[in-house]
């Protein structure tokens, strides 16, 4: 009896290591590429322009941009769990896909999108980076901080186009030997990228003065406003482009040196 139960011991742990080595999981991260309703782009406007009494250029959706931001989205590849919690992960795939360079901007998701709030809270982030730095000699560091980055990238003063798309960040876990061998779960992690054509200038001002003054000082919320408060004042002074000053002086020079 004693060399039956035995036996019988033997198998059952034989078995249990068979099932744990077929049960190995694997466990990676990627994004699904969502597309954005007109809405996201209207708040991007706001922005840029709404209730401002200095103006930067208008920025239109471009079919182009968002073909190659999907691209860039997704399929990303997979990326191996990192230490920590799966926001640590969706961070790094973010970063691994070449994303961190244009407007990224994380939030959690719970199935629908509010741009306006969205587009608000990384407004309020890179005010608060531009508050602190100033406009004189410091795009350097604006540029270095994430916050401010996001937000000098969203308002470069010569950009005409915009692509967005949302990346909803999945876990995949692979079963090796099992059915089904895949599963995928969103994290709960999102983000909202726009790519903007043409770029601002990294560690370079992307507006004038005038708009920096008139954007800080601004209090009126994008929540707020309607379509009437994106057109430009009537007086022209106001109502002028806030191009960089190195761009105008650029263009002043190369028209001084075309002979008459």
């Amino acid at each position: 009896m004693v060399l039956y139960k035995t036996a019988a011991a033997v198998c059952l742990v034989a078995l249990y290591g068979l099932h744990s080595e077929a049960g190995t999981v694997t466990t990676t991260y990627k994004f699904k590429a969502v597309n954005v309703e007109d809405d996201a782009y209207f708040a991007a406007k706001l922005v840029r322009n709404g209730k401002l009494a200095v103006h930067i250029s208008e920025v239109s959706k471009d079919e182009d941009l968002i073909s190659e931001l999907q691209e860039k989205v997704a399929p990303s590849a997979d990326l191996e769990q990192q230490t920590g919690t799966s926001e640590v992960s969706c961070n790094k795939l973010m970063e691994d896909s070449g994303l961190k360079s244009i407007f990224h901007h994380a939030f959690s998701n719970v199935g629908s999108y509010n741009y306006h709030e969205l587009f608000q809270a990384a407004l309020d982030a890179g005010i608060t980076v531009f508050k602190d730095k100033g406009y004189q000699n410091k795009w350097n560091e604006i540029w270095g901080d994430a916050d401010g980055a996001n937000l000098a990238y969203l308002l470069g003063a010569n950009s005409t186009k915009i692509g967005c798309v949302i990346g909803e960040c999945i876990k995949v876990q692979t079963q090796e030997d099992d059915e089904p061998p895949t599963t995928e779960n969103p994290t709960g992690d999102a983000f909202l990228f726009c790519q903007l054509s043409p770029a601002a200038d990294k560690n370079k001002a992307p507006f004038d003065e005038d708009y920096f003054n008139a954007l800080t000082a601004r209090t009126a919320k994008l929540a707020a406003m309607t379509e009437e408060d994106l057109k430009a004042p009537s007086n022209g002074a106001s109502a002028t482009a806030a191009i960089p000053t190195i761009l105008v002086a650029s263009l002043v020079a190369m028209l001084t040196a075309v002979p008459a």
